[in-house]
């Protein structure tokens, strides 16, 4: 018995530091921008308070399964992963091989990069990539395929050919995510397919998506999944189509991604949304709703009661070309920003804006706030 115990101490060691580093993050949250950095900005200053050179544009990030480390993928398609506490670089690895040169699928006008899983190891990403082969006398375009990541041996460790009936793969601005035991592949797409991680074999399709509009930012479940959202659970608003009328209907969702479990209610007719944030209590969720188009576009908060699946108040907000939403970790602010190179601050309480905060450069990824729970 002491044996095992003293053979355990270095693992509750290693727990309780990485839980004491997250823990210190919390108040500081991050986002790339064009000039190769990421900047760190202190929730109470809503100031910038540091700055993180990468080696290229960032564009598609994920946090590690302890929340200590950024795991990102720039322009120049190197994998690169920060330390956020230390707030330097401390991996860089190409994801060409030398003759063949990776590229990460775009939707519509360029605007949506692939997202990335990270496996609950946190040794393993997943995404999807096209590949450009030199040839001896002509360059090869291969179709998109599904890749794992091997962070440790710093290379592409396993490329997956997508099933039949996804000859481009899983659908440009697709996310994902991984179940807690790390077997099951959650792709959010146009509907919800759940797959088997090691073979792509497809296991259940769940009839919800994402609402959007034209030209809104791409929705991530990845880094920008909700960081107060319950461990191995997404809660969001998503849409639902009639199977007999083919009508669309607007509601509160929450998917257990160990069992598959759905808990769909439906709220009214569907409304282009942009984003979705939970409360850490988990008891409020705010979304900024769209409508009209053009110049004519209008939008609005709604408040969202999370035990009676409601929307409870509705507020105003100037409409811009493009947003982003982002919750602060303590729920008293909430953050639009994409449309940019600006982040407003809004009073959750009185939905009123407090603070525009200039970062000098536009926005290239997500907005990383550190919960801490």
């Amino acid at each position: 018995m002491s044996i095992l115990f003293r053979s355990a101490l270095p693992v509750l060691a290693a727990l309780s530091l990485h839980a004491e580093t997250a823990a210190s993050l919390k108040g500081f949250m991050y986002v790339g921008t064009l000039d190769y950095k990421l900047l760190v900005i202190n929730e109470r200053s809503a100031d910038i308070v540091g700055e993180i050179p990468v080696g290229g544009i960032p564009r598609t990030v994920a946090l590690s399964p302890d929340k200590t480390l950024l795991h990102l993928v720039t322009t120049k398609m190197q994998m690169e992963t920060v330390d956020l506490a230390a707030r330097k670089v401390i991996s860089s690895f190409p994801l060409s091989d030398g003759r063949s040169t990776p590229r990460m699928p775009r939707g519509a006008g360029g605007r949506a990069f692939s997202g990335l899983a990270v496996h609950p190891s946190g040794r393993y990403i997943y995404t999807t990539i096209s590949l450009t082969v030199k040839e001896l006398d002509h360059f090869r375009v291969d179709p998109p395929q599904f890749v794992q990541i091997d962070l440790q041996e710093k290379r592409i460790a396993k490329v997956m050919p997508f099933p039949k009936g996804y000859d481009q793969g899983f659908g440009f601005g697709a996310s994902y995510r991984i179940s807690p035991d790390g077997k099951l592949l959650y792709v959010f797409d146009d509907d919800i397919i759940v797959m088997e991680l090691d073979t792509l074999k497809e296991v259940e399709r769940i009839p919800l998506s994402r609402p959007e509009y034209p030209g809104a930012s791409p929705h991530r479940l990845t880094a920008s999944d909700d960081p107060n959202d319950a461990p191995g659970e997404v809660t969001s608003v998503f849409t639902s189509v009639d199977p007999i009328v083919h009508k669309e209907t607007l509601g509160m969702a929450k998917i257990d991604l160990t069992t598959r479990k759905v808990n769909y209610q439906a709220i009214g007719p569907a409304f282009p949304m942009v984003g979705f944030a939970l409360t850490p209590d988990r008891k409020l969720g705010y979304s900024l709703m769209i409508n009209k188009t053009g110049a004519n576009r209008e939008a609005e908060f709604w408040v969202w009661d999370i035990a009676s699946q409601r929307v409870i108040r509705k507020a105003p907000v100037p409409a811009r070309i493009s947003f982003r939403l982002g919750m602060s970790s303590d729920g008293g602010m909430l953050y639009l920003y994409g449309a940019g190179s600006t982040i407003e601050f809004f009073d959750t309480a009185t939905l009123q804006s407090k603070k525009l905060l200039s970062l000098n450069k536009d926005t290239t990824t997500n907005l990383i706030v550190m919960a801490g729970r």
